[in-house]
């Protein structure tokens, strides 16, 4: 006799407690009310959403963006006597340099000294043309931008910067920490003010490193040994869509999600120890792909009861998607069963910002471009995507995933009509024994409501 057991993981957000329960009932299923309800995804259990675990900042201190150390001095000038208001006028590939602090001639050498020079300013103004917050700012902006990652790079103690505004020299900041995952050496800034009658008229940067230089150097080069293996395995040539699902399965199989990590905040924590959070999944994957020259970036927010989340927008063919490296990992899901049967699951792979909001509460500190497209999805492009009930699609799908021995066969419905109607075919008509192995007599699927996808593991 032929039995079916139900596994719903339901996640009410308002309670943050993950929900699980199966039902056994012979040949037809029946549904029970008490283990069904909205969720956010079918296999997240243990860290963060189990009452072991408090809320609030201890709790998967997820993003350093969002936490940056920041210090505000200020110093009071009595008059303009030592400062130089004017000063060379310096043309860089932005245009004409925009200084609005009054330096002076020691303060401007300082600069130079430091290599905060048109020179520089025209080279990494090349190099950073492709990311993805840098792109988004105006011209002043980025050449405060500019100024910070110079200074940042060459480990500068500290700097006059030309701008005097502290909200603009902040947006820089992020932008470039947001844009950078290799700076990890750094956990903040402090900025002093110098006024005359409350009006400021310059600004002293001084970046907060958590390490010395030579440090980071060593660090570098465990770094570059994990770069270098992952590079063994992806050819520069292959497809955006080849890259990103490489480089999400790559950091999920070589990390393990640990709240009590070292330096979890950054790619130290992937790349040294193979221990991280959300932040560090989210930073190495960036870094990572930015060696595949694809663009992504860093986005932070909240998930559950206001828990601190970060993951990754990409850029693939053209289109933006969200990508949840974390919520990929069955470490941190704490479940035996996943998607492919290596702890890997997709559902969050190359997703659209509608879906993404069932679950993840975007809180950037930049704009974020809607994400619409579902033709690079990880279910469409491996063709595990239904839009109507077709058998013929369906037996190919477990004909393939049986010829391949992937343990189990996930179903992605294009909507909650075709999600019901699927349900009623497998599951309430029994159909679904028509593709399993013919040895099956038992079978345990889990349902992911949120995110419509039904998951039939094969080694029942």
């Amino acid at each position: 006799m032929k039995k079916i057991y139900l596994i719903v993981a339901a996640l009410l957000l308002a309670l943050a407690l993950l929900i699980t329960g199966s039902v056994i009932l012979d040949k037809q299923l029946e549904k029970d009310s008490s283990f069904i309800s909205d969720r956010v995804d079918f296999d997240k259990t243990a860290y963060s959403f189990t009452s072991d675990v408090t809320t609030g900042a201890n709790v998967n201190s997820a993003f350093s963006l969002m936490e940056m150390q920041v210090t505000e001095n200020e110093k009071t000038l009595k008059d303009l006597s030592d400062v130089a208001s004017e000063h060379e006028i310096i043309f860089t590939d932005l245009g004409e340099l925009e200084v609005d602090a009054m330096l002076t001639e020691e303060e401007w050498g300082l600069r130079i000294q430091e290599g905060i020079n048109a020179s520089n300013i025209n080279e990494y103004n090349r190099l950073c043309s492709n990311l993805f917050y840098y792109n988004q700012l105006d011209r002043k902006t980025k050449q405060t931008y500019l100024e910070i990652y110079i200074s940042l790079l060459n480990y500068t103690d500290s700097f006059y910067i030309c701008s005097i505004d502290p909200d603009e020299i902040d947006y820089a900041f992020n932008c470039v920490m947001g844009d950078h995952p290799e700076i990890f050496y750094v956990n903040g800034y402090m900025f002093t003010k110098y006024t005359i009658e409350g009006v400021i008229i310059k600004v002293e940067f001084t970046p907060g490193y958590t390490m010395d230089e030579d440090k980071a150097g060593e660090y570098f080069a465990y770094i570059k040994a994990y770069k270098d293996a992952f590079l063994k395995g992806i050819s520069k040539t292959a497809t955006d869509y080849e890259k990103i699902k490489y480089t999400y399965e790559f950091v999920i199989l070589n990390t393990e999600y640990d709240l009590n990590s070292e330096e979890n905040q950054n790619i130290l924590s992937v790349f040294m120890y193979r221990k991280s959070v959300c932040q560090g999944y989210s930073k190495a994957f960036q870094y990572l792909l930015s060696e595949l020259d694809v663009q992504s970036a860093l986005v932070v927010g909240y998930v559950s009861s206001n828990e601190g989340h970060a993951w990754n927008i990409v850029k693939c063919n053209g289109q933006y998607y969200y990508i949840d490296c974390t919520w990929g990992d069955s470490s941190y899901m704490n479940n035996p069963s996943s998607s492919s049967g290596m702890g890997i699951n997709y559902d969050y792979l190359n997703i659209t910002t509608e879906e993404l909001e069932k679950t993840h509460i975007i809180d950037n500190f930049a704009d974020i471009p809607e994400c619409t497209s579902i033709r690079d999805n990880y279910y469409v492009r491996e063709g595990y995507y239904f839009s109507s009930v077709d058998e013929s699609q369906i037996s190919e799908v477990f004909n393939r995933a049986i010829n391949e021995g992937r343990a189990s066969v996930e179903i992605k419905c294009s909507d909650a009509k075709t999600y019901d109607k699927m349900g009623v075919y497998l599951l309430d008509e029994n159909h679904i024994f028509d593709y399993m192995p013919a040895s099956t007599d038992t079978l345990t699927y889990v349902k992911n409501t949120e995110m419509y996808i039904y998951s039939f593991p094969l080694n029942n």
